[in-house]
């Protein structure tokens, strides 16, 4: 009686001719358009040969490399995608996991989304197409893979590699196709899979395969690895030929009678497997497979040499791979949703903060669950009534490509309208007197003496109506210190800048050759050296201020004109720990709309990195309510960060 297994790859040449036959034209133009940009590929099993198969593909095409990810390496990724195309594979686009990439590919605004499947109907196919994805069909002769991937997998690297050869700049064209059917009929035809049975037929189910591969075929010794674990044909490792000359060697001097060597060469490492193979125990069992020069149509035909392979191992150990025995929970782990559920808890606040805290690594930190920080933190929000607000300005009030204009209408009249109903408003900046005239233009001037100004990241705090251009700070000797001793570095600037005495020293970045190590430069500086200033940043410019001077001035002068029982809600930009925001957004009521902080129970987002600045700002003003006769409460239901964000 014929295995499942073997029937399905009886057909899989149907399934190659239908593909030489289907057109190409979408998927060779989603590839060629994503030549330059960043890619990840995602799939697990089955799916995962096909994405080693497309980065291959993108290798030898561009020369650009790929990564290649499961599902859950994706989902629990930190790296900004915005700029990534993702491709997913997935032969019935309805599993859980595949459905879980495509969320997170969503919400982290992915570029591009691209889905490979032979299901245009499946769940994730459906979500990828609402998020303006696009679904490449690869046809099969079989609908039903069996246990292990046949049909999809070869529908989908005939797919890659026709398209591919059609983006080739040089396309073969029809001849390709014709060479690599009759390529695929050659194995599998009935003499070469019983030769291949012949070769493997000592193998026994206690034996480990060692599979020894160029990294060039790394899609077929992906196929191997995996189908060996799925089917439990037997153990197996699998690495290049030189990562195994570093120790994994020990493995068959102490079990070679049950080890086995599969190898995986090609042109290029066919010296250095012949080097190795020279040291190997002459009574070692090896099987050798050359993939001449481990192209697109080497790697495609190497995926058919694998299917015979596997075929050959199970009739050996006597286990159809197409129908192996599995345990009664099979089912139930392949359709656990746990990592869809683990995708839409890592909403997009949740990934911001977590960026941050991944970054920071704080020991105090690492048991700290964040939704449920996140859940403490949004309480106190929720429960608290306000009757102050302080505000950063340039990132927060005005963004800072902006700053040197004033404020957005829009966010003006809801100042106004919080002043107008009692709300006790400072500013916390560390510009100088360009930030009180830039809101005195905007501002209605009934309200000026209502708003106090905390410039120079608080060393300096008058109401709005005071223009500290004619009442200016005294001069701090700290800091004076500090621009006599920048004066003398004349390494660090990209051209002579005139620093002026006063309470604060603002260094623009683009002033400086080389911004990312000006923090390290300064350390020798005296009076940051001895304590007596420090250096914060912000998004444009790094500040020189007296240890002593806190944005946690504006916070103060507010709070004391607060009735008891009354909170104050801060809004920055800046929330890491070097930002000149920090102060006010490690208060209990802070709101970031930038950075957060790498403390777990820190200050928060409500949006995370989907909505910044003074958009940002927009919908928290707006989302205070009066509560009370003096006090505001925040209208958290109203709040963007409640949608859905995919």
């Amino acid at each position: 009686m014929r295995s499942r297994f073997s029937e399905k790859l009886d057909r899989v040449g149907d399934t190659v001719a239908i593909g030489a036959a289907a057109d190409a034209t979408a998927l060779a133009r989603a590839i060629e358009e994503g030549r330059s940009r960043p890619t990840i590929a995602i799939g697990s099993g089955g799916s995962a040969i096909a994405a080693e198969y497309f980065a291959r593909c993108r290798e030898t095409l561009f020369s650009a490399r790929t990564y290649v990810e499961t599902p859950m390496q994706f989902v629990l990724g930190a790296s900004s995608i915005s700029d990534c195309d993702v491709w997913l594979f997935s032969a019935s686009s309805d599993n859980a996991d595949v459905l879980a990439a495509v969320e997170t590919a969503t919400k982290r605004r992915a570029r591009s989304i691209q889905l490979v499947t032979r299901n245009p109907d499946g769940q994730a196919a459906t979500k990828a197409r609402a998020a303006r994805g696009q679904i490449h069909i690869v046809p099969v002769a079989d609908v039903k893979d069996g246990y292990l991937a046949t049909h999809s997998l070869v529908a989908t690297t005939t797919a890659l590699l026709l398209a591919s050869d059609l983006v080739s700049g040089e396309p073969i064209g029809s001849g390709l196709a014709a060479n690599y059917l009759v390529g695929v009929q050659e194995r599998l035809s009935a003499k070469a899979r019983a030769s291949l049975q012949g070769r493997l037929g000592s193998l026994k189910s206690g034996d480990t395969l060692l599979v020894l591969a160029d990294p060039q075929a790394k899609s077929v010794a992906t196929l191997i690895d995996t189908s060996l674990w799925e089917s439990g044909i037997c153990p197996i490792q699998t690495t290049d030929f030189r990562n195994f000359a570093h120790g994994r060697h020990a493995w068959i001097y102490q079990r070679g009678s049950s080890s086995v060597v599969l190898a995986l060469t090609s042109q290029d490492s066919r010296p250095v497997w012949q080097s190795l193979k020279n040291s190997l125990p002459k009574d070692l069992r090896v099987v050798e497979f050359d993939l001449g020069r481990s192209g697109r149509l080497a790697n495609a035909l190497g995926v058919i040499d694998a299917l015979v392979l596997i075929e050959a191992m199970g009739a050996a150990v006597n286990i159809d791979p197409g129908r192996p025995p599995i345990g009664p929970y099979a089912k139930d782990i392949y359709d656990d949703p746990a990592l869809l559920s683990l995708s839409a808890a890592l909403a997009p606040p949740i990934d911001h903060k977590r960026a941050a805290v991944l970054r920071h690594d704080d020991p105090l930190s690492q048991h700290l669950l964040l939704t449920e920080a996140r859940r403490d933190w949004l309480a106190g929000i929720s429960a608290a009534v306000f009757g102050g607000l302080v505000l950063d300005y340039d990132g927060t009030i005005v963004r800072t490509a902006d700053r040197y204009f004033p404020p957005a209408d829009n966010l003006v009249a809801e100042l106004e309208r919080l002043l107008s109903q009692g709300m006790k408003v400072a500013i916390a900046t560390g510009r100088g007197s360009s930030a009180g005239k830039d809101l005195r233009q905007v501002l209605r001037p009934e309200f000026h003496t209502s708003v106090t100004v905390a410039y120079y990241n608080g060393g300096y705090s008058r109401t709005l109506d005071v223009d500290t251009k004619v009442e200016r700070p005294p001069a701090d000797g700290a800091i004076g210190e500090a621009i006599a001793w920048l004066s003398a570095q004349k390494d660090l600037f990209v051209s002579k800048s005139l620093l002026e005495p006063g309470v604060q020293i603002t260094i623009q970045k683009d002033d400086l050759k080389n911004a990312d190590t000006f923090s390290a430069d300064m350390k020798t500086c005296p009076p940051i050296a001895d304590g007596r200033v420090r250096l914060t940043r912000s998004a444009h410019s790094f500040d020189l201020v007296p240890s002593t001077t806190t944005k946690l001035a504006a916070v103060k002068a507010v709070t004391a004109e607060l009735d008891e029982g009354l909170a104050v809600l801060c809004v920055g930009d800046s929330g890491s720990r070097s930002g000149n925001d920090y102060a006010i957004l490690a208060t209990p009521h802070a709101i970031s709309v930038g950075d957060v902080c790498g403390v777990a129970n820190g200050c928060w987002s409500f949006f995370g990195d989907h909505l910044l600045g003074p958009d940002a700002l927009l919908e928290l003003l707006r989302a205070l309510k009066p509560y009370g006769s003096k006090g505001m409460k925040i209208d958290v239901a109203s709040l963007a960060f409640n949608r859905n964000w995919t």
